[in-house]
């Protein structure tokens, strides 16, 4: 009987190993195909951000796959992942995907919320992730200042978008006094409008007021009345990440007699905007995640459209840009690792130095994970969209 147990449990140790070779075999196999998981939101009001990541990703791949592939012929497969926009639906989806789908990497989310917890899990299984149009800087940093070696992201942070047009707004514009509307509720105001501020008055000018609302307001007039009777300013910023917001405020602003210029972020860029507001955001200045114009962009836009069957500059531009500056990132990485080990694909990102993306070069930062890049301020000028400058942003 001894004998009996003896065997049976050696047959397992070595159906044991036979199984953990394979599955080794089987990730250098060359016919084995690249998982790459896109977290983005799928359902819920929120899902033209979403919809957009996996569109353009699942567009390059198939590209890449029709070129050849990467790593000597092998096809890249995108599982879309839906996380509802919400912290913990992206948890239990993003271990599905790491334990059951073996994603060797994520791109995603186009929030920071569901983007730090979609880090946290990754992290824990050592996955690869690389936002899109997260801003937050506990992405890339936890709050004792440590970089997080799994989380990266294509776009600028809320400290870079903030100081950039915080000295622009002073040392450009001459805007000495400034007024602040943000939101209490989102890290993504709380970060940028903070960032904003110290940059104004680090170049030499004033905050005369910062309000906030809650998150899920729709009227602002009671926070508009306070700026408008804390005394002159010269211009007034609206840290809010969603064009429906920055339109609304505008909307109010000038109706309580607010005519001041106004100042946002790169939400502004929607053509959504032009519904909402109007007139009434005519002269807006913002900066945005990336040049709008240029050769890449038309190509890319193209092939979206004939695919896709709609054109994503006129609503959601910066996401399917970043999210395209993401897949190149990733794949770039995937290719100088020479494997689809994670970690090694981790090294090879962080290592990332003038990568070509779809209209400027990228580089990571080692120590924080920051993406320096070219950062265009813009305006809309009647109806329009116009670039008035461009910054080339470096460690």
């Amino acid at each position: 009987m001894k004998t009996m147990k003896k065997l049976t449990a050696i047959l397992l140790i070595v159906a044991m190993m036979l199984t953990l070779g394979a599955c080794s075999k089987k990730s250098d196999d060359a016919d084995d195909s690249i998982k790459i998981g896109v977290m983005s939101t799928r359902t819920g009001e929120n899902s033209l951000w979403g919809d957009v990541i996996y569109q353009t990703v699942q567009l390059l791949a198939d590209d890449v796959n029709e070129n050849g592939g990467l790593l000597g012929g092998r096809k890249i497969e995108i599982l879309s992942y839906d996380n509802r926009d919400d912290v913990v639906e992206t948890t239990n989806v993003a271990r599905k995907a790491i334990l059951n789908d073996g994603v060797c990497a994520f791109i995603g989310c186009e929030a920071s919320a569901t983007t730090i917890a979609l880090v946290d899990v990754a992290t824990e299984y050592k996955v690869p992730v690389i936002s899109t149009m997260a801003t937050n800087t506990k992405v890339t940093m936890t709050d004792d200042g440590k970089v997080r070696p799994y989380a990266f992201r294509a776009c600028l942070n809320d400290p870079q978008s903030g100081t950039i047009l915080g000295q622009y707004t002073v040392e450009k514009l001459g805007y000495k006094n400034v007024a602040i509307i943000y939101e209490i509720g989102s890290d993504f105001s709380l970060g940028v409008s903070g960032q904003y501020a110290e940059a104004v008055e680090g170049a030499g000018g004033t905050v005369i007021a910062k309000e906030a609302y809650n998150t899920g307001d729709v009227d602002y007039r009671a926070v508009l009345t306070k700026i408008k009777e804390s005394g002159d300013f010269d211009c007034l910023y609206i840290a809010a990440g969603y064009y429906k917001q920055i339109g609304l405020i505008a909307n109010q602003a000038r109706e309580l007699g607010i005519t001041q210029p106004l100042l946002s972020t790169e939400g502004t860029m929607s053509g959504g905007i032009f519904e909402i507001a109007g007139d009434n955001v005519n002269g807006i200045i913002f900066n945005v995640a990336c040049v709008t114009k240029a050769p890449g962009v038309d190509e890319l836009l193209e092939k979206f459209i004939a695919r896709w069957g709609y054109d994503p500059s006129v609503d959601v531009a910066p996401d399917c840009y970043m999210a395209c500056d993401a897949f190149k990132l990733l794949t770039g990485a995937i290719e100088k690792a020479g494997s689809t080990d994670p970690v090694a694909i981790r090294d090879a990102l962080e290592a990332t130095e003038n990568l070509q993306g779809l209209t400027c070069s990228i580089t990571f930062d080692p120590a924080t994970h920051n993406v320096y890049r070219q950062v265009p301020i813009y305006q809309i000028v009647d109806g329009e969209f116009k670039q008035l400058e461009l910054y080339d942003l470096h460690a």
